[in-house]
């Protein structure tokens, strides 16, 4: 049999029933109303604490988010600078093979001009006229 079954075939009043059958005295009636009191005071600051908790906690978790943002605004700068940085170093790849090619065009150029002076020197002065 189990406890229960026991505690109902017994011939004796169960612990629950002779707590019911008693008469509480005055003194152990306000010492179990100042525990009820210091219970509720305690769970109202407990609860207070709580919602203290849970503002910091909202408050990081924002921060977190915001944080999280601001990292990835900052890896995307710093992909875009990288790719400016690619672009810029191109443009003045590009630059220096313009300024190269400038450079020969004017060598070619002077090299032309002396040319056809030898030429103009060499058909003589009727075609120097024309």
């Amino acid at each position: 049999m189990s406890e229960s079954e026991e505690e109902c075939n017994s011939p004796f009043p169960t612990v629950h029933e002779r707590l019911g059958q008693l008469r509480p005295s005055r003194e152990l009636l306000e010492y179990y109303r100042k525990k009820v009191a210091d219970f509720d005071n305690e769970h109202d600051e407990m609860a207070a604490k709580l919602d203290e908790y849970k503002s910091t906690y909202e408050e990081q978790h924002r921060m977190e988010c915001e944080l999280t943002q601001r990292e990835q605004e900052i890896a995307d700068l710093q992909k875009a600078i990288s790719d400016l940085q690619v672009c810029v170093l191109q443009e003045r790849e590009q630059v220096l093979r313009l300024y190269a090619e400038n450079d020969r065009l004017k060598i070619r150029e002077v090299g032309d001009r002396k040319r056809i002076q030898h030429l103009l020197a060499l058909a003589g002065p009727a075609a120097a006229e024309v």
